[in-house]
């Protein structure tokens, strides 16, 4: 039986013939959408469906916790009340707005048609993915723990540092599972024979060699490596499965992802429940800001960029059986991945191949579990980030070009539209670049790409169509993603991302795996060195709101279309104000990023050799934590701190450390801080049970953020950021400036007074 049948929908129907039900929705849809109707009923009906659309997006919230019922039914209708608002707005612009003019105009008034069919399609796609979300939960494991699957855990490193690396094993090796029951691998292709006999890398890879050796020894864990570092992350952990792994399942982590302890008590029984389950994927949860986090300075107040995929669309995906594989985080049953080689390795996401594979070629099944149950770090800098999402739009697009889901033997045709959905995706380069420049093409060099239309009409079409999709957009993901964060993410990665998928489409096999750097640390602020193209990009946007404000003199028959290009000029203005002031990349100084734990409300005593304190937790990490006291402490004062841990199933553990900070807050009370100082192997295992075990505190941190704000709150918060951060990147750039001006004018003269000197 598939997965999507246990989901309990508003009707049987709409279980076992819900592809049916869409499709003849949406032809009816769209012959809607094409019957006549005055400038002044479509106005009328359109408006009239928004508002709907309105009081369903303000009923989410309330309804969010209590009537799953009702909100399947109001998530279908918004669905195809937006669907419709859009359609007609289609069926006009494709009737009245393109007609020959001269090749060029024409040529490029079909590739803005194209980009914008090409959000209708993901528009379309996507609300069909998300439709019904299903929410699991953990089937119980057998009472006997020889009843267990055995089972292998791989964790893949090539160049992480021996400190991360022994946070994961820790965490690895005291998992709640019979101990006799897995083995942990740390799988490392920075000390390959390979590279130990490179002579420019040989000393160090030696030394990792040796150093990782050791830590596996003290952890629990066994060292593998291989000759020859072929097919990357894939050929890594290959290697292992075919040489030392003998577990019935395996669970991948990065060698970043810190396991909680209940990791595979919540997904190991939904193997024994179906014997052609291939997957079961778990979210990527990261305790660190992304670059455009940390820069726009967002990450506490804001859902997480990521949060969206795994909070809503992968249940999405899971009701349709096409959940995917995400590389790390994930269960995989050893006897499906054997007759395809392991993990896939064609492409360079051998994540998502390798699920494609299986349930394409063989109609096995996956399954998706969303609590949040690894932690672990996001790139720190802005071209870390673009090296990873690069890469995964490449191998999204080889995985198109390559292993086209439509060309699967064993795949339904619900995973199909699925997995189209999300490898279609990944081409939104070239759709947002012609966004961008399309105003452009118009107000500066006149290229009719859009025929004159009356006001009214973009009143009628346009901006209907416009709200319906944020409209619907904040009804299935707004606790996730507020409204025009899309776009901003988008924007930032398209001028980089896009060059790097027109290479895959002249030459698929041609990407090569890119390693995303983690764990870097920025002693300082400064300007990416991939910010260029957006300056450029805030200098066009001036430029053309300038040559818009000539043509309203000049042209004012074509009022309607310079209005709205100059909007659009407007809208890319303020994601590239925003995209500058991501450049700025803010100074991060801290080792380790605190996990916060106010929410959870941890008591915890320190020892000192005068008394007992009691003191509550503020946030946590593997070197040291934030306290709050009642009474001050003295600075470098030794303590101990006892804490109950909920991950050892709440014991209260003792930890050594020394107090480095104390600050005076308010109503008596008091701000320490304290470094850990563990003395054992057993007190760094509690360390990280504290810090990482607990998936409850990583949900309840998560779900802090995850709130919905209303599609004019998004507009605003997009102004105030992108303006406020920008000014801020401009004026750093200006004091770069003068520094280097006066710092060369202060070279010349001392250069001038010592030729001076020497002249006779």
């Amino acid at each position: 039986m598939k997965p999507w049948r246990d989901l309990h929908a508003l009707a049987p129907i709409l279980q076992r013939h819900s592809l049916v039900l869409w499709l003849v929705g949406l032809f009816f849809l769209l012959w809607l959408a094409n019957l006549p109707l005055t400038r002044e009923t479509q106005s009328i009906t359109v408006f009239a469906l928004l508002g709907v659309l309105f009081l369903i997006m303000s009923s989410m919230n309330r309804l969010e916790i209590h009537q799953a019922r009702e909100i399947k039914f109001l998530r279908l209708l918004a669905i195809f009340l937006a669907v419709y608002v859009s359609f007609r707005y289609f069926s006009w612009r494709i009737n009245y707005t393109i007609s020959y003019h001269d090749p060029v105009s024409l040529i490029f008034a079909f590739m803005l048609l194209g980009a914008e069919v090409y959000g209708l399609a993901i528009y379309v796609l996507g609300a069909f993915v998300n439709a019904y979300p299903i929410h699991r939960k953990a089937p119980k494991l057998p009472d006997d723990p020889d009843l267990y699957p055995t089972l292998d855990i791989l964790v893949p490193s090539y160049n992480e540092d021996e400190t991360m690396l022994e946070l994961t094993l820790l965490a690895a090796t005291q998992l709640h599972y019979p101990k006799h029951r897995f083995k942990v691998y740390l799988c490392d292709d920075g000390g390959s024979i390979q590279r130990r006999n490179r002579p420019d890398i040989s000393a160090d890879s030696w030394e990792r060699y040796h150093s990782l050796n050791a830590l596996c020894e003290k952890v629990g864990a066994t060292y593998v490596t291989r000759e020859r570092n072929v097919h990357a992350k894939a050929g890594n952990m290959n290697t292992a499965l075919e040489n030392y792994c003998t577990g019935e399942l395996v669970l991948i982590l990065d060698a970043d992802h810190i396991p909680t302890v209940d990791l595979l008590e919540n997904t190991v029984g939904f193997f024994l429940q179906d014997p052609d389950l291939f997957l079961v994927q778990t979210p990527h949860y990261f305790i660190n800001p992304d670059p455009l986090e940390r820069n726009l300075r967002t990450y506490e107040q804001m859902p997480s960029e990521n949060e969206m995929f795994y909070t809503v669309i992968q249940h999405g995906l899971d009701f349709w059986n096409a959940s995917f594989f995400c590389g790390s985080a994930a269960v995989l049953r050893r006897s499906h991945l054997d007759p395809i080689g392991g993990i896939a390795g064609e492409t360079i996401t051998e994540d998502a191949e390798t699920a494609m594979t299986l349930h394409g070629q063989y109609g096995l099944n996956s399954a998706y579990f969303g609590k949040p149950m690894v932690a672990g770090l996001q790139p720190e800098t802005f071209a870390g980030f673009i090296v990873q999402r690069t890469r995964w739009a490449q191998g999204m697009v080889q995985i198109f070009l390559l292993k086209n889901p439509w060309k699967q033997p064993r795949m339904e045709l619900v995973q199909r539209l699925a997995y189209t959905a999300s490898v279609f995706f990944w081409f939104f380069p070239f759709a947002r670049m012609m966004f961008f420049i399309a105003p452009a093409l118009y107000l500066l060099f006149s290229l009719r790409i859009m025929d004159a239309f009356l006001p009214t009409d973009l009143f009628a079409y346009a901006l209907p169509h416009v709200m319906a999709a944020m409209m619907l957009s904040n009804i299935l993901f707004g606790r996730t993603r507020w409204p025009l964060i899309s776009e901003l993410y988008e924007t930032i990665q398209t001028v980089h991302a896009l060059p790097a998928i027109i290479n895959v489409i002249r030459s698929p096999r041609s990407p090569a795996f890119a390693v995303t750097p983690k764990g870097e640390r920025l002693e300082e602020s400064f300007l990416s060195q991939l910010a260029l193209p957006f300056y450029l990009m805030l200098v066009l946007d001036v430029i053309c709101l300038i040559a818009g404000l000539i043509r309203l003199q000049v042209a004012p028959e074509d009022a309607a279309v310079i209005y709205l290009t100059m909007s659009l000029t407007v809208l890319n203005m303020l994601f590239s104000m925003a995209a500058i002031g991501v450049m700025l990349e803010k100074s991060q100084k801290r080792g380790a990023f605190r996990i916060p734990t106010q929410i959870s409300d941890i008591p915890a005593t320190l020892s000192l050799p005068s008394g007992d304190v009691p003191i509550r937790l503020t946030d946590i990490s593997h070197s040291g934590a934030g306290l709050l006291s009642s009474i001050s402490l003295p600075k470098d004062e030794r303590v101990r701190l006892q804490v109950r841990v909920n991950a050892l199933d709440g014991k209260s553990m003792e930890i050594p450390g020394k107090l480095v900070r104390h600050k005076y807050i308010h109503s008596h009370e008091w701000e320490l801080g304290i470094i850990f100082e563990p003395e054992s192997m057993e007190q760094k295992r509690t360390i990280v049970a504290l810090v990482y075990g607990d998936s409850d505190l990583h949900q309840r941190n998560q779900q802090h953020r995850q709130r919905r704000i209303s599609i004019s709150e998004g507009l605003y918060f997009l102004i105030k950021t992108g303006t406020s951060h920008a000014a801020e990147n401009l004026l750093f750039l200006t004091r770069l400036l003068i520094r280097q001006i006066f710092g060369s004018a202060k070279r010349s003269i001392m250069f001038t007074i010592k030729a001076l000197r020497i002249l006779p």
